[in-house]
């Protein structure tokens, strides 16, 4: 069964409506949001990607050291480029995710898909239009070392208006392209859109976004890494899950050593999500190439 007819479909819209709920009724406070958030990323967001290492071809010890070399040597290239091109490696990093995301969404085979693409951009692109300012803050954290930016930069008067624009612009677009490009389950991507869409306009950038990373991608991805694993290699799901736990803990006490020793400088913890996303990015693309 695809993702879209799944009982996990139907879990997370579930789980969406009722965050909506809560956030309409309750004023989260900071650390509250803070202490959710916490615990989406360290129970799905962050292991989500430790399983990359089940997939390697070969499957001996010598294969997992050789599967960590070239996965790690991939890290380190691109964390050279962030250091000499970090422009270059934003972007890269903004293209990446738009594919990843869409394709653990729509569940297709090809890098070039446009629907898939297009709900990855949105997915990523809403909130930092809905929350530019601070959007713009990150990004210039992640770009130049020690930047002093003023958070009270001038904006022109009409520049709510421009954001509304830009923002009904996408949204009608992406519900355009599903009932034009998408033969089945129309209303079901609606659905998904919509509770993304009102998820966003209701909360702050960075609770917002980790709750729809967690929520409606790395919940997708473990669904998929589970079903593809299981059945290639004959294993149980209870076998998945244990394995991922040696990298869990590893990435999740690296994680807080990065938060104790840098206070969770917001750019820097994008830009290590980055060095971590473009290996995984490689091995799930190669997944659903080996499916098709």
């Amino acid at each position: 069964m695809n993702y879209i007819n799944s009982k996990l479909f139907f879990t997370q819209c579930i789980i969406q409506i009722a965050f909506i709920f809560l956030v309409l009724v309750f004023n989260f406070s900071n650390t509250t949001q803070a202490v959710i958030a916490g615990v989406f990323l360290c129970i799905v967001g962050i292991p989500h990607g430790s399983n990359d290492y089940l997939y390697r071809k070969d499957r001996t010890f010598l294969g997992l050291l050789k599967f960590l070399g070239s996965y790690l040597g991939v890290i380190f290239i691109y964390a050279l480029v962030w250091y000499y091109l970090p422009l270059i490696a934003l972007i890269l990093f903004f293209a990446i995710s738009f594919h990843h995301f869409g394709q653990s969404n729509h569940e297709n085979k090809n890098v070039w898909d446009f629907i898939s693409i297009f709900w990855g951009f949105c997915m990523i692109m809403l909130p930092v239009i809905i929350h530019f300012e601070e959007a713009l803050l990150i990004f210039k954290s992640m770009l130049v070392t020690n930047s002093v930016y003023n958070a009270n930069q001038y904006y022109p008067a009409n520049f709510n208006t421009f954001k509304i624009i830009i923002i009904s612009i996408l949204a009608i677009a992406y519900l355009l392209s599903i009932f034009v490009l998408k033969k089945e389950n129309k209303l079901k991507y609606t659905i998904q859109f919509v509770l993304m869409f009102v998820w966003y306009l209701l909360t702050p950038l960075l609770f917002g976004f980790i709750m729809v990373f967690c929520l409606w991608h790395s919940l997708q991805s473990l669904r998929h890494q589970k079903n593809y694993f299981t059945s290639k290699y004959n294993q149980s799901s209870k076998y998945f899950y244990l394995s991922m736990l040696p990298f869990s803990i590893i990435a999740l006490l690296f994680f807080g050593c990065y938060l104790y020793s840098f206070n969770f400088n917001v750019g820097g913890a994008f830009i290590l999500l980055s060095l971590i996303t473009l290996p995984h990015v490689l091995v799930m693309h190669q997944q659903y190439e080996a499916e098709s």
